[in-house]
């Protein structure tokens, strides 16, 4: 049995337990790729905190990485957002490699990104390839509400309300949250004519397409998170003042033709001591639904959700395939060659 080959693309936390996860599951990583001079040149295993030697160096040049290792996959953890992931996922599907990525918005981005996504789903034809957003909110936010509203008789609303700590996915994240902001500044981000989509507009978009369901409106609000005391945000590296933003709750409802509405409220902030993960999510109707996970390991299981998605990804059609398209995710208990086609 062919082992899976894999292409580690973006070596900051969430990549080094990718890594960690892939190597667990009896994937060869074949080549590492990352901007950071600071890790270039460097064993993998060094830079990822392994504990031991891969022997496979962090390298800067994707598409020579990408169109040497006959890799059948590229894992990529570097952005949150469609713009910015981009020309990563064409320089995977022009060198022929499938590619799979934790980006917020690759989770289903034919809404708010149709024109980047429909680019890259012919690209992605053309060369054979698979790719896909994936990550935490893959089953916490979308698959497991989907079969929990697949109980239900007649559904008037649904309403999710999740958090996550931003000190557990590095400095980027902890950017796009605005940690740090002085109340004016936040204010200036949201009037701002060029603000990302959010990060539950995708996770409601792909609920809605999986009913089949016709929307009417879109509605968002947007509240800053502010520090009562003055609040250390590890991976920026910078106390917070009290007053100042540590990053923000973002409320997004989709209402559709039928008189089903869609709520979800997500928050992404620097947690003080004692603070967890949480999901929680209610299905409105007959009967009343809630499914709550009130401590939730967000960090790892966007990893553990990346790599078991794996096999789903290179057994799929070619194209910009979302996660609604692909088979329900399954434990993994042997190695990931196992559950690939062919194999």
């Amino acid at each position: 049995m062919n082992r899976v080959r894999a292409v580690v693309y973006g070596v900051g936390r969430m990549g080094s337990i990718a890594t960690r996860l892939m190597l667990d599951k009896g994937v060869d990583i074949v080549g590492a790729i990352s901007r950071s001079p600071q890790k270039i040149g460097r064993d993998l295993g060094d830079v990822a905190g392994l504990g031991i030697q891969t022997n496979v160096l962090v390298e800067d040049d994707p598409r020579a990485v990408l169109s040497s290792r006959a890799a059948d996959i590229a894992v990529l953890t570097v952005s949150s957002y469609m713009a910015d992931m981009f020309d990563h996922f064409r320089v995977c599907a022009e060198t022929g490699v499938n590619a799979i990525s934790l980006a917020e918005e690759s989770l289903y981005p034919w809404r708010t990104s149709p024109n980047e996504t429909a680019r890259l789903d012919k690209l992605a034809k053309v060369n054979g390839v698979t790719l896909t957003g994936s990550g935490h909110q893959d089953v916490y936010w979308l698959n497991l509400v989907s079969l929990m509203m697949g109980t239900a008789h007649r559904i008037d609303s649904v309403v999710g309300r999740a958090s996550w700590n931003v000190d557990d996915y590095g400095p980027e994240v902890a950017g796009d949250q605005r940690v740090g902001d002085t109340p004016g500044d936040f204010r200036r981000f949201l009037d701002s004519a060029d603000r990302p989509p959010t990060f539950g507009r995708n996770t409601l978009d792909a609920l809605v397409a999986d009913t089949g369901l016709t929307v009417t409106s879109i509605e968002n609000s947007t509240r800053p998170e502010i520090a009562d005391s003055d609040l250390y945000c590890h991976t920026l590296g910078i106390t917070v003042p009290a007053g100042n933003v540590i990053g923000f709750t973002d409320i997004d409802t989709i209402r559709t033709a039928e008189g089903t509405s869609f709520t979800f409220e997500m928050t992404g902030s620097v947690y003080q001591d004692g603070q967890g993960d949480k999901n929680d999510w209610e299905i409105r109707g007959e009967p009343y639904l809630r499914v709550t996970n009130p401590v939730v390991p967000t960090q790892m299981t966007t990893c553990t959700q990346l790599v078991n998605r794996i096999p789903d990804v290179i057994n799929a059609a070619p194209g910009f395939i979302t996660v609604d398209q692909l088979p329900q995710l399954k434990y993994r208990a042997f190695p990931l060659a196992a559950y690939v086609a062919g194999r």
